[in-house]
């Protein structure tokens, strides 16, 4: 439909509404009706009415689309009780957030947010869908002492319609190397990855300085 304008006088309306595109009158009044009061409120109602119709809806931005890409869901666990919170969580727009781990308080727990810079959003985008994470097994265990007390990570990688779930029981890839019992490399990478983009999202310091460790094994 294309654009209208209304053409008036101060008594009579010849033609109400005209049509731009195929110059014709499409609301036709005789030159000798009067518009007054009631009539020419409708009119002039009914007229914006149709002009709403057929003007374009306005974009309304939104906030961009996206997607989980990486998700760290940290328990840990004793003989008294077991916690669960977030540990690391990025999406597709480099969006990401985490639970501190220095003042925890159930009651009004909240998550901490940050976005990541597209440089690093990119490398862990193309680390994630590498054929060696994707063929990464689903389950790590180890023990280091007593069973009674440790954690777990449940990562969860989403890649195009593939999703790859990996439990890290009592994950410790500094120890397990002094044990002699490495991770495969791709692990010890992802969990570098997971230190450092949560340090830089919740601007708070690990249990540990995994960081620095993961700089010493060349991550």
């Amino acid at each position: 439909m294309g654009r209208f304008f209304l053409l008036t006088g101060w008594k009579h309306v010849t033609c109400l509404l005209k049509s731009t595109r195929h110059s014709r009158c499409l609301i036709f009044i005789d030159a000798t009706y009067k518009l007054r009061g009631r009539v020419k409120k409708r009119l002039v109602v009914s007229f914006l009415f149709l002009l709403a119709l057929a003007l374009p809806r306005p974009v309304i931005p939104q906030e961009s689309q996206r997607t989980l890409l990486l998700e760290v869901i940290l328990t840990t666990y004793d003989v008294i009780r077991t916690e669960t919170l977030v540990y690391f969580r990025v999406f597709s727009n480099g969006s990401a957030e985490a639970h501190s781990m220095r003042e925890v308080d159930f009651r009004t727990l909240a998550l901490k947010t940050a976005s990541i810079s597209l440089g690093e959003l990119a490398t862990l985008n193309e680390f994630l869908s590498s054929s060696k994470v994707q063929h990464l097994d689903p389950k790590y265990e180890r023990y280091w002492g007593n069973k009674d007390f440790g954690q777990t990570w449940q990562v969860t990688i989403l890649q195009a319609d593939s999703q790859k779930s990996i439990a890290l029981e009592n994950f410790q890839p500094f120890l397990a190397r002094t044990k002699k019992k490495p991770y495969p490399a791709e692990l010890e990478r992802l969990g570098c990855f997971v230190w450092e983009l949560r340090t830089k999202v919740t601007g708070e310091p690990l249990e540990r300085n995994y960081v620095a460790g993961c700089r010493e094994l060349g991550y």
